[in-house]
């Protein structure tokens, strides 16, 4: 008896464990959460829902449609939670938000504040604290029945792969739920997200080193909706925009830059441009100092890259030419970047930058530092910026570092 005992002990737990567990062929997959507000400043949440191949069609065509299919419903409500309760009474399936990528915010809503939205949806134990979060030109709700991916077989792969295109195009930030909550919460720092909206190339015109925002770039897609150019919040309140190429700039400073593609005024010739293509070729030197109570922020970027297109104006082969085409490039990146950071504290007052978290070891105590204000004395921030760009020499200029 004594051992028979254990092992009913063991069966009766392990079989218990599992009573409430519920089959995939019972949940309803939420890839993307949209949240707006209408006239009458009611909460309205849209869910996309992942609908799954199923398998059984013989047109190869129809396997590649299906995978990608996705629908939406979206519900009027007073929270988050019983907007989900809500969407639940009205579909066949449960909801399940484990597998949301992107919860997307209107430009209306965020400008009011969303705190709490963010605040109860990290709370729910299904959402992951890597989904990132889309501020929309348009509302979440068109938003998210556009995003219709063309060459994605699967919609949740197509968020990821749109996000990730900021590893070799600068354009986009990723950011996370966690780090968008520890910056809304954090005295040393600023939060930022994605800038998104649908595209509309016939109301735009060409700009000069992709200085566009989300619903602004002329290009034409079966895609209908973009990722392009950051967010600024202070607090959590919406407050700007930045575009394309001051992105790429945020993320130099961040230490998040990989690669991009810029254009620079060519040397000898009006209206013409050389196209570069730069490399983060170490992390930035940060350094704050305090004086006469207002910010003195230095910030030196290191980069490396090669042409893209050539001018045959220029020989290539001399050192000569290439130090000049160096020390170009060095004084109009300096120029971009300190205006950009001018942006950031001049109009925003936002340090999405995080240079408070150099500024706060200027401070002997935590007192000391609240009694600074850092985040409402960033407007009065003043910059020095260095860059040094390496492009490599000879008939190496147009190849890949």
């Amino acid at each position: 008896m004594k051992k028979v005992l254990p092992v009913l002990l063991i069966l009766l737990f392990t079989l218990s464990g599992c009573y409430d567990s519920r089959g995939i062929e019972e949940l309803a997959y939420v890839t993307a959460i949209g949240l707006d507000t209408d006239e009458n400043n009611i909460l309205n949440i849209t869910f996309q829902i992942s609908v799954p191949s199923s398998g059984s069609s013989s047109n190869q065509d129809s396997g590649s449609s299906q995978s990608n299919k996705t629908n939406s419903i979206t519900v009027k409500c007073a929270s988050i939670n019983s907007g989900l309760a809500l969407a639940n009474s009205r579909i066949s399936k449960e909801l399940d938000l484990s597998h949301c990528k992107v919860i997307v915010f209107s430009e209306e809503l965020a400008k009011s504040g969303i705190s709490n939205y963010l605040n109860t949806l990290s709370n729910n134990i299904e959402i992951r604290p890597n989904c990132n979060i889309i501020i929309t030109k348009c509302t979440a709700k068109e938003f998210i029945e556009n995003a219709t991916p063309s060459i994605e077989a699967l919609t949740a792969r197509y968020y990821e792969v749109s996000i990730n295109s900021s590893k070799y195009t600068g354009y986009t930030p990723s950011t996370e739920l966690i780090n968008f909550l520890e910056s809304m919460k954090s005295t040393t720092i600023q939060p930022s997200a994605i800038l998104g909206g649908i595209s509309n190339s016939n109301n735009v015109t060409t700009s000069t080193n992709n200085a566009y925002i989300a619903g602004e770039t002329p290009a034409e897609s079966a895609d209908k909706v973009e990722s392009f150019g950051t967010a600024v919040f202070y607090n959590d309140k919406l407050i700007g925009e930045l575009s394309g190429i001051e992105t790429i700039y945020h993320l130099m400073v961040m230490n998040k830059f990989e690669s991009c593609t810029i254009s620079v005024p060519n040397l000898k010739e009006t209206n013409s441009n050389i196209d570069l293509r730069l490399f983060k070729q170490k992390k930035p030197k940060i350094k704050v100092d305090i004086i006469n109570e207002a910010p003195h922020i230095s910030v030196e970027l290191f980069l490396q890259g090669y042409g893209l297109s050539l001018d045959s104006t220029i020989d290539y082969s001399s050192n000569d030419s290439l130090k000049n085409i160096n020390l170009y490039a060095e004084n109009f990146l300096e120029k971009e970047v300190t205006n950009y950071l001018n942006k950031t504290s001049q109009e925003f007052n936002s340090d999405i930058d995080g240079f408070g978290k150099k500024a706060i070891s200027k401070y002997l105590t935590i007192g000391d530092w609240n009694n600074s204000n850092w985040l409402e004395n960033y407007k009065n921030s003043d910059f020095e910026v260095k860059v040094h760009v390496n492009i490599k020499s000879g008939y190496e200029f147009n190849k890949t570092p």
